[in-house]
């Protein structure tokens, strides 16, 4: 692997505990004045916003709350949220939360310096100007959004997930405090966990991966599988939060520099059609799709399995590749989760249906290390249940 690649990141990223009570000065240096809160109802139900209010309160900075960020945002709640922005005149943008409350921070902030309809952004680079700048603040460990180029939305017009990928809506600061993971429920645990689990995994394995992702997700990978069960145990446990926080952080990198692939592809559909969280829709089709893609890069899957502890000593390529599948899987049942269609209501009578969604989604598809004809991808959803 002798090529040139390049790095994206967010200019700043604050890690660490207490790095929450940074976030005023870092909205004053980036010229605030009126700041714009994005955040979920769970979040501020959760009292995560108070260091948030006592750190922008210090500054002297005003502030105003959209707190009503839906779980995998529709398009109607972007614009929702789009509207008291303009109407506000902020001109620093806080997301406060998890994927969904920052994917709808960074195309908020794209849409008051971009005209033109938010449909024109779905797709790659579709943004042609930064929007106003934004700071992530991270309260799950798993999407990984605070680091990326990424925003996902659902549009509940033809139920499918639709995808905003631009260098321009990246933020301008991440803060990555493990402190405000503390209060999470051990179900939103597994399943962010598990989304950032997955998503180090397909990042690694990447048609697109280069020396420095590989090495930032094979990490990751052993970060979060050695983590995520005791975090999941105890919300509490403080060295678990912070490896799973790292661990996240780590994933999005790679994810944000290597991209993902045909998990990612699969997964859009059934997670349009049965309202599943974006780290359920990726595990119950995480497995098979894993095994389809193994003898395209059988090397990679031993590495993996032992960055899980995964004793693979003496196994031939395709018996390491097969350890390593099912301990990605043993991984997800650990923290109680589905790992099969069947145990989320899946309906086999709509396997054609998502097979050509699924393959409609190229830019993820062209990223996989075996070339998928939209067969295999029917076979892969069936394999599934």
């Amino acid at each position: 692997m002798l090529g040139s690649f390049r790095v994206r990141t967010p200019d700043w990223i604050l890690f660490g505990f207490d790095t929450i009570r940074q976030v005023g000065a870092e909205a004053r240096r980036l010229g605030a004045g009126r700041v714009m809160l994005l955040t979920d109802p769970g979040v501020a139900k959760a009292g995560l916003l108070d260091p948030v209010y006592e750190s922008l309160k210090g500054e002297g900075l005003e502030y105003d709350i959209f707190d009503t960020v839906e779980p995998e945002p529709s398009i109607q709640n972007l614009l929702e949220a789009s509207k008291m922005a303009k109407e506000g005149k902020f001109d620093v943008f806080v997301a406060v939360g998890g994927g969904s409350s920052m994917d709808t921070t960074k195309v908020v902030s794209a849409m008051m310096t971009n005209e033109g309809d938010v449909q024109d952004f779905f797709g790659v680079d579709n943004v042609p100007r930064r929007g106003l700048p934004t700071i992530m603040v991270t309260t799950t460990s798993g999407t990984g959004s605070e680091v990326t180029r990424m925003a996902v939305f659902t549009d509940k017009a033809v139920n499918l997930k639709r995808v905003v990928s631009a260098q321009n809506i990246l933020a301008d600061v991440a803060i990555v405090d493990p402190n405000m993971t503390l209060s999470k429920p051990q179900a939103v645990t597994a399943a962010t966990g598990i989304d950032a689990f997955i998503h180090a995994v397909e990042a690694y394995v990447a048609v697109s991966a280069s020396p420095l992702t590989d090495t930032i997700a094979l990490e990751a990978t052993k970060l979060v599988a050695e983590n995520l069960g005791p975090a999941f145990a105890n919300g509490n446990d403080m060295t678990a939060r912070y490896n799973m926080a790292l661990g996240s952080f780590m994933a999005g990198i790679s994810l944000n520099n290597a991209g993902v692939g045909a998990v990612h592809a699969l997964a859009y559909p059934i997670g349009a059609e049965y309202h599943l969280s974006h780290g359920l829709a990726l595990i119950v089709i995480f497995a098979e799709t894993m095994r389809s893609i193994s003898i395209s890069c059988l090397p990679k899957f031993r590495k993996l399995a032992e960055a899980m502890g995964v004793d693979v000593q003496g196994l031939t390529p395709w018996e390491a590749a097969d350890e390593a599948v099912a301990g990605m899987s043993e991984l997800a049942r650990m923290v109680g989760l589905p790992t099969t269609l069947s145990e989320v209501g899946g309906d086999q009578a709509k396997i054609a249906e998502w097979a050509k969604a699924a393959h409609g989604e190229q830019r993820l598809l062209g990223n996989t290390p075996r070339t998928l004809s939209v067969e295999d991808v029917a076979d892969i959803f069936k394999k599934s249940f």
